[in-house]
């Protein structure tokens, strides 16, 4: 059974495995698309009489990826051992999660409020913020919902249930890779109203 490892730091995680080098092959990608998929499946069809170690580290699988994964993840080849580094344990399909160990190596670091003044929004001001964000990973994009969140919690600023509900469609919307500037400009601009 291969084993999954919810972690931001996989390099730290390989490091505390102790595999050795001739015995580990890594395939690093921010997102793992088919044509990575394959590459990987190649390896594990590579004869080998000795143990080999297939690392993937990813922050995002596309679905395709991983299922054309889920075959030899399921029934891997002889002396064949599959590790998959991912940040959070959703970033997988439940078929890939249900066949491999799940071992949680996340090391909880606070997220910091986003820097923007909650109590002097303007119509500018929210241009100017969603024009900064470029682009981004859905894993940071993830990341700045959370903050721009907490930032509004700690603003003292109190929020009503829909408004709350915008913030579940945000990481809904985020899921599936809508741009981030059209997911928090009803969240900004619903805002304006609140200023003190």
């Amino acid at each position: 059974m291969g084993e999954i490892y919810l972690t931001q730091n996989a390099d730290e995680v390989l490091d505390e495995l102790g595999i050795a080098k001739e015995n580990l092959r890594i395939f690093e990608c921010e997102e793992f698309k088919i044509a990575d998929a394959k590459e990987v499946i190649a390896e594990a069809y590579i004869c080998s009489t000795e143990e080999k170690f297939i690392a993937l580290i990813g922050k995002t699988f596309n679905k395709e990826a991983q299922n054309a994964l889920l075959k030899v993840l399921e029934e891997p080849p002889s002396h064949i051992h599959f590790l998959i580094f991912v940040p959070y344990k959703n970033t997988l399909i439940p078929t890939i999660r249900s066949r491999m160990k799940v071992i949680n190596k996340t090391q909880y670091t606070p997220l910091q409020p986003i820097n923007l003044d909650i109590h002097h929004l303007t119509y500018a001001k929210i241009y100017e913020f969603l024009q900064s964000l470029g682009h981004l990973s859905r894993v940071q994009s993830q990341e700045v919902i959370e903050r721009l969140f907490i930032a509004i919690e700690q603003s003292g600023v109190s929020l009503q249930k829909e408004e709350l509900d915008f913030f579940d469609l945000a990481l809904r919307a985020n899921h599936h890779h809508e741009k981030l500037p059209i997911i928090l400009a009803p969240i900004l601009i619903s805002l304006l109203g609140k200023r003190k």
